[in-house]
Order: structure tokens, then sequence, then C-alpha cells
């Protein structure tokens, strides 16, 4: 029976989708949002390893960092929306996997 209903629920539309990508959207620029009113400690306190490296090249600037940060988080919902055009099974799997990592970053982000 649950199998059914999450079955069911990824084949539920566009809209299913659309609420993804704006799950994903919102996480990602509170983040951003996070980086930039933070951006007196973020070097100190940054996990990512690219995000570090992006911070590097810029002496510890932000702007650089949120910059692609956001353009990556376009281009997975680009994908996404794309990838529902010709799988749509996969492609709201995908993005149900992407909120629950958003969703756990969001709790993490909360928490640290």
């Amino acid at each position: 029976m649950v199998t059914s209903l999450f079955w069911r629920s990824l084949e539920s539309g566009p809209f299913s989708l659309g609420v993804c990508c704006l799950l994903i959207a919102f996480v990602s620029v509170h983040d951003a949002a996070l980086i930039v009113t933070n951006h007196e400690v973020i070097y100190e306190m940054e996990q990512n390893p690219i995000g570090v490296w992006l911070l590097d090249l810029q002496d510890g600037q932000v702007w650089l960092f949120v910059t692609v940060k956001l353009i990556c988080t376009a281009l997975v919902c680009a994908v996404l929306i794309t990838l529902y055009k010709h799988q749509r099974r996969m492609a709201m799997t995908v993005a149900a996997s992407l909120v629950c990592f958003q969703l756990s970053l969001l709790c993490y982000l909360s928490v640290a």
C-alpha cells in the first residue's frame, strides 16, 4: 500500500515537480542568505570543500560562492524540468531525493 501511494505521488504531475523545485530553491536561497549574513566567519565555518575553494579565490569574499551556488541551483531545477519531459518517474524520484537532502540540510543549518 505504501509503495502504491509512493508511485502514485510520483505520477501526480507537474505540480509536484514545481513544489519540489520550489523547496530546493528555497533551501538554497536560505543557505545563501546565511552565507551573506555570516560573511565574517563563513571561511572558518564552511564545510563544503568547493565552497572553501571559491572563498579562497576571492580572499574570503562570499559573492562568487553565492553566485555559483544560485546558478547551480537554477541549473538543477532546469535539468529536473527537462528530465521530467522525457522520464517522469525518474525525474520525480530524483526531485524527491533532492528535496529530502535539502530538507536535511535545512535541519542541519537550523541546528548548527
